[in-house]
């Protein structure tokens, strides 16, 4: 038997173990959350507070070094003509008006201010409300040429100035520095510039850090040197982080001295401190702020708390609040019970439950009596249309003998219809026949169209070489022309020489005149000279021969240049006619030509066009008759189907006259079943 286990203790186990699950689950997220937030305010607050006291000390330490680089410059410009006097004067004045500044000097090369004196080195320094002047560092004991603030001086080539790491003076009690500023003359390096300061404004700055409750500050040199601490002795004697009995805080000054900013921790007696730190510029001193752990923890423990009791609290109320629903639903469920055993016993004369709420146990009773209402209606229909089944039951067996009658009807009737589909059959065959004869014919024709296409492929193929022939002599023609036509002008250039020729026989026939006039005149001359003038006569007379010589050869030109330019003319007019044949003749028969190879063209093309289309309507009268055929084959399928479905049917009748019989015994039966339904609904009460 099962151990019965109560709704309420169910919805307690499993409900409340989720329940406080989720509540420790949030406390859990909202205190690791709570703890980053506040740990990321906690370094953005300290790293501003830092940063602020970076900015103060790296001002003041801007103005020593401006302090030092004026005098610098005002050494260097005016050491030459200025006395010591007026150096002095300057300086004092200077330290005079800074309360930062304790005291300067002045440190030439040797030889360089006085070239008499190698050590040239005066000092002035602060003493009660006066300010005294002093040489005890101008010495070979001294030897300033050999201390850290000269040497930082003349390693640096350009205006600039350094400030030393800081110490502590014992004689003055306080942490001191010194900022030195080369002095140049021309670019040569002649000595420095120093200026003492005292670092209490750097060491109020970083006493004024706090933070909270525990929150301090400690200042250390580039090298790890205290400036500053709670501890004062650590800055008094000089103490190095990096040699601390704590291994922890040694741990952290090397940290510390490797980055320029970020945060840690350290342990000491016991407590742990969260670390922040910054740089100062230039100097490279880090600046530190500590803050126990306990302190920034605080407020994540009293979250933590506060959501501890929450938690305890929602537990509580959430029991109560469980319990109340729990008990609501229980009551409402033994309501349903009760009702449902009174419908499993047949009782439909109760009332309809009471439906109190919209949840799942009100939607369920919603439905019990939506069932009750719905099963009371079937019961009382079912008592009501009993009688009626026993009535049409007697009606059905009637019904049965006629249909009997009439399927006997149908029986003949179908066997009629199975002769006449047979006739039907034998016609589709003849029908099949003629379609196949035919669809032969049009395949024949198809072939016959293809070789007609192809007949008019090759003629189209002959009409366009004989078109492009055509082109080429119609295009050699014209060429041929054009050329002559050039050649005929040139001809005509030369013959124009020709012309020049006899004008020039001309000219040279019209010298020969003026000669044979000229020899004739010589001859007289001569004649009238008598004996001197012999061989002048004989000379006259050699020339009148060939001046008469030379006009029968320029008379003989001149017919033969005439005779040319007839040659001439009768080839001109012959290449005229030539080629007028050529481009009235010739030409326009080529372009006849290529225009009937271009018809010629056409045509095979139109004629390719209409075996293509005949190649088409055979294809299609093709598939067509094979269509035909498929539907005449299809018409026999159906027809023998036919027949055979109506050999089935007249078995199909025979078979529903039988089951016709069975229904009448059937509606028998059912009047039997009816009787007995009625005696089970008598069984519910419905009133």
């Amino acid at each position: 038997m099962k151990k019965k286990t109560s709704i309420k203790a169910k919805m307690l186990i499993g409900i409340l173990p989720l329940f406080a699950g989720a509540l420790i689950i949030m406390t859990a997220i909202s205190a690791t959350r709570s703890n980053t937030i506040i740990s990321e305010q906690v370094e953005s607050t300290a790293q501003q507070t830092l940063q602020a006291a970076v900015n103060t000390m790296d001002g003041d330490l801007q103005e020593v070094r401006r302090t030092a680089l004026n005098i610098s410059r005002a050494v260097s410009a005016t050491y030459r003509s200025a006395s010591l006097e007026d150096l002095k004067n300057m300086l004092v004045s200077i330290i005079g008006d800074n309360d930062m500044v304790l005291g300067s000097g002045l440190w030439f090369e040797p030889y360089v201010y006085d070239s008499a004196e190698q050590y040239i080195g005066p000092y002035w320094y602060k003493d009660g409300g006066s300010i005294v002047e002093t040489w005890d560092y101008s010495n070979a004991e001294y030897d300033y040429f050999a201390q850290e603030y000269y040497l930082n001086a003349k390693a640096i080539t350009s205006m600039r100035a350094e400030i030393t790491d800081p110490y502590y003076d014992p004689t003055s009690g306080c942490v001191m520095a010194t900022c030195s500023a080369p002095l140049f003359d021309n670019g040569a390096y002649i000595g420095c510039v120093t200026v003492d300061i005292e670092l209490s404004s750097i060491e109020e700055a970083a006493a004024a850090i706090k933070m909270g409750r525990t929150g301090t500050a400690m200042l250390l040199t580039s090298g790890g040197v205290y400036l500053y601490a709670q501890e004062a002795e650590k800055a008094e004697t000089g103490m190095n982080i990096l040699e601390d009995a704590n291994s922890s805080l040694v741990a952290l000054g090397n940290k510390v001295l490797a980055a320029e900013s970020g945060d840690s921790s350290y342990t000491e007696n016991g407590t742990e401190y969260q670390v922040f730190f910054a740089t100062v510029p230039e100097v490279e001193w880090r600046l530190i702020l500590q803050i126990t752990t306990d302190e920034l923890r605080e407020d994540v423990r009293a979250l933590l708390n506060l959501n501890s009791i929450v938690l305890i609290a929602a537990l509580v109320l959430g029991t109560v609040t469980i319990f109340i629903i729990i008990g609501s639903i229980t009551k409402q469920l033994s309501a349903v019970t009760a009702f449902s055993g009174k419908l499993a016993e047949g009782d439909f004369t109760i009332s309809p439950l009471k439906v109190v709420s919209g949840d799942e146990v009100g939607q369920m009773s919603d439905a019990l009596n939506h069932m009750y209402e719905s099963n009371k209606g079937i019961i009382q229909g079912i008592s009501e249309e009993s009688n009626e089944i026993t009535d049409a039951s007697a009606t059905l067996s009637a019904m049965s003998e006629e249909l009997n009658a009439e399927f006997a009807k149908i029986q003949e009737n179908m066997t009629i219809v199975n002769d006449a589909m047979m006739s039907t059959g034998a016609a589709t065959e003849q029908v099949s026949a003629s379609v196949t004869e035919v669809n032969t014919s049009v395949q024949h024709l198809a072939e016959e169209t293809e070789e007609t296409a192809r007949e008019v492929a090759r003629i189209k193929e002959r009409a366009k070489e004989i078109q492009e022939n055509s082109k080429k002599s119609h295009d050699a023609a014209i060429a041929i022309a054009k050329e002559r036509s050039e050649e005929v002008e040139i001809a005509s250039t030369k013959a124009e020489v020709v012309h020049e020729i006899g004008n020039l026989a001309t000219a040279i026939s019209n010298i020969a005149e003026q000669i044979n006039l000229l020899s004739l005149n010589a001859s007289i001359e001569a004649a009238r000279a008598g004996e001197a003038g012999r061989g002048f006569a004989v000379v006259a007379s050699e020339i009148n021969k060939l001046a008469t010589e030379t006009a029968n050869a320029v008379s003989q030109i001149q017919d033969t240049i005439v005779s040319i330019e007839e040659a001439f003319g009768d080839l001109n007019s012959s290449s005229v006619k030539l080629l007028e044949f050529v481009t009235e003749t010739v030409t326009p028969d080529y372009r006849n030509f290529v225009e009937i190879g271009k018809q010629y063209g056409d045509d095979a093309t139109l004629f390719g066009d209409l075996a293509s289309r005949i190649d088409d309507m055979t294809e299609s009268i093709s598939n067509s008759m094979v269509e035909v055929n498929d539907a005449v084959a299809n018409i026999a399928s159906s027809t023998q189907e036919t027949s055979t479905r109506s050999s089935d049917v007249t078995e199909s009748v025979g078979s529903v006259s039988d089951a016709v019989d069975s229904i009448a015994d059937m509606a028998g039966k059912q009047q039997t079943t009816a009787e007995k339904l009625q005696r089970m609904v008598n069984r519910f009460k419905l009133d």
